[in-house]
């Protein structure tokens, strides 16, 4: 299973932690010195660090590429994608991480392989999914 890059995901964690953090701080202030300016405050920051955490976890965190036996699960910012191996031409690496062309000409991206939505290529990462997709490929032809 291949993950969004090492950064990418300290990103996410900071981009969740940060308002998180912010929120705990509102919430002990408002316990500290109560009043209802205080507690609307806390809310609020609760609301956005909630907001936050969910964006990064749905963009960043959650994001992967699983290479299964029969399957290809890609969890994308956009939507899961299952693909079957029998239905795999050929994979490359594009700049929005790795790509599985199919027999009838469609191509899925496995953001997981990207670098953050960089536009930087992700070649050591990729060496070890071309070597599964291939051995995989050769099996079901």
């Amino acid at each position: 299973m291949w993950r969004v890059g090492l950064s990418g995901r300290v990103g996410g964690y900071f981009l969740a932690l940060g308002p998180a953090l912010g929120a705990v701080i509102a919430w002990l202030s408002a316990l500290i010195h109560p009043s209802a300016h205080n507690f609307g405050s806390a809310g609020i920051a609760t609301a956005v660090a909630v907001g936050f955490g969910l964006f990064a976890w749905w963009v960043l965190l959650r994001v992967r590429l699983e290479l299964q036996e029969d399957v290809i699960v890609m969890v994308n910012p956009w939507g899961t994608q299952r693909l079957a191996w029998s239905r795999v031409s050929a994979v490359v690496l594009g700049n929005w991480g790795a790509e599985f062309h199919t027999t009838d000409g469609f191509k899925y991206t496995a953001y997981a392989l990207s670098a953050l939505a960089g536009g930087t290529r992700q070649d050591g990462r990729f060496v070890e999914v071309q070597r599964i997709a291939s051995a995989r490929l050769r099996s079901t032809t």
